[in-house]
């Protein structure tokens, strides 16, 4: 049985935190956390129910691992 992180958010992501987010190691290839944002993102998408502040975090945690960083963090 798979065993989900139990905490809340860190105030600054961290590469481990955004691993955990999308469910792949830190060290992931460039395409696995593509391939990982895509499927954490439909199954949380705003326009599918989800959450805004989740589908903030899920694309935080994306450009974190991909080195993208966007602005000094969350929106929210």
């Amino acid at each position: 049985m798979r065993k989900f992180y139990d905490g809340g958010f860190q105030p600054v992501m961290t590469r481990r935190e955004a691993a955990l987010i999308l469910g792949i190691r830190e060290s992931a290839a460039q395409e696995k956390i593509k391939e990982a944002h895509r499927r954490v993102m439909i199954a949380n998408h705003p326009d599918a129910g989800g959450s805004d502040y989740l589908a903030t975090k899920i694309n935080e945690a994306k450009d974190l691992l991909l080195g993208q960083t966007r602005g000094s963090g969350s929106a929210f």
